[in-house]
């Protein structure tokens, strides 16, 4: 096979010919109808190219192809408006081509030769991943990669921002398994509706089931369910894992019986497990069921030396986003070093962020404001655009989530974001 193919278009007949023509030119295709279905392989596989249309009934097309899932992916834009793919492929790093809809296969079969021709492109985003050369982070690593490919349920706990979701991401994608990864916020599923988020409901069960829904855990099949910050599920969320661990076996409500499920769990808590326990917030029998393997991620303040690794991997991601290219000044660590990491690689990244957003060329990282030391004032436009940097950050670069943690339209996101690589050009064109 020549790679990996990804193509999202709404149009199950086109969709369906696109896909039968890459693979008799020995692509692996995944077609996806919907920018959720798209979403979701991008998260459980990697694509070295993706052919991406921009209207879509669930979306804008534009949320995948700047989507951190796709990072280090060839994109080709594809659209029934010519100005609004050309727009798009000048936006988005790491865009092999346009194709304006209707369009002649041969013009997609060039395509296809140039990304086997050339491999990801130069100046792509890496996806995110555990960095460092620490002997503490490698440990880690290896850990991780030894445990995933077994069956064993795997419990991953640290601080916040220490990389835990990233982990249960290694273990996913070194386990061999064929099904996606489906990552569930504990705290956030609504007790009420639990049994129906986690495992589905068929048509009629209840008051208001106009449509047969598929649960998490099914969603799931195949592959692995993450539960993050299982220390903060509801109580009768814990029973119900406890019984699917111990059974393997989900009922769906109004269904006529239980079904196996093959699903691998992996857990993740930002609390010590068995001080959980002992506080009563996670169950002692639900510990012991999801902790097969253990795995603490480490603080970084834990492993200095893996800082200026980090820091140039995310420096990377913001100049190939804004066509920058600024890096670090000589002395640019030397306000850092002692310094704590409460926020762990979250706020390395705050620090990276505000550093990169005072616009020089080479940049000179400064301590985190504390009651000892003032952080120098920022403009009201530096606080807007570190405000969406963060948003973007936290919402794994998805536009549209990120507006929403704003409270603005995702219009004004890509607004935003194109006045800034204008501003960062005029800046670099000026020196």
């Amino acid at each position: 096979m020549k790679g990996n193919l990804l193509i999202l278009d709404d149009d199950r007949p086109f969709a369906e010919r696109a896909s039968a023509f890459a693979r008799e030119v020995g692509f692996d295709v995944h077609p996806a109808l919907t920018l959720e279905d798209a979403l979701a392989a991008a998260g459980s596989q990697r694509f070295d190219c993706a052919l991406i249309d921009i209207g879509l009934p669930d979306g804008c097309g534009l949320d995948l192809l700047s989507d951190t899932r796709l990072a280090g992916t060839s994109k080709i834009v594809m659209s029934g408006d010519s100005a609004l793919a050309a727009w798009a492929s000048r936006q988005i790093p790491g865009t092999l081509g346009v194709l304006t809809k209707p369009f002649r296969f041969a013009a997609f079969r060039e395509l296809l030769a140039r990304q086997e021709a050339h491999g990801t492109l130069p100046g792509a985003i890496v996806a995110p991943r555990l960095l460092g050369d620490s002997p503490i982070i490698q440990a880690v690593v290896h850990e991780l990669r030894a445990v995933a490919p077994t069956r064993f349920p795997v419990l991953i706990h640290g601080g916040s921002g220490t990389g835990k979701e990233l982990a249960a991401r290694m273990v996913h994608e070194h386990s061999r398994r064929e099904g996606r990864l489906i990552t569930v916020n504990c705290a956030a599923l609504a007790p009420d509706l639990l049994a129906s988020q986690m495992f589905g409901h068929r048509r009629g069960s209840f008051t208001g089931a106009v449509d047969t829904h598929t649960g998490l855990v099914e969603q799931a099949e195949g592959g692995t369910l993450f539960l993050d910050e299982i220390a903060e599920a509801p109580p009768g969320m814990q029973a119900a894992l406890l019984r699917f661990l111990e059974s393997g076996e989900i009922t769906p409500l109004g269904s006529r019986g239980p079904r196996r499920a093959n699903v691998r769990v992996i857990a993740a808590t930002n609390i010590e497990p068995r001080a959980a326990v002992a506080d009563g917030k996670l169950r002692a029998d639900l510990y012991f069921r999801i902790a097969g393997y253990e795995v603490r991620m480490p603080e970084l303040r834990e492993r200095p030396e893996d800082i200026e690794i980090i820091a140039q991997a995310m420096l990377d991601v913001l100049n190939a986003e804004y066509g920058t290219a600024r890096g670090f000044a000589h002395n640019a660590f030397d306000a850092l070093r002692g310094y704590r990491w409460a926020g762990n690689v979250r706020e390395l990244r705050q620090v990276v962020q505000r550093a990169w957003l005072r616009g020089t060329e080479r940049l000179v990282l400064q301590r985190p404001a504390t009651t000892a030391t003032a952080a120098l004032p920022l403009t009201l436009e530096e606080i807007e655009r570190e405000a969406i940097l963060e948003a973007l950050a936290e919402s794994g670069n998805d536009r549209a989530m990120a507006a929403r943690r704003l409270g603005i339209s995702t219009k004004t996101i890509y607004n935003k974001l194109a006045r800034y690589r204008d501003q960062s050009h005029a800046e670099g064109a000026s020196r």
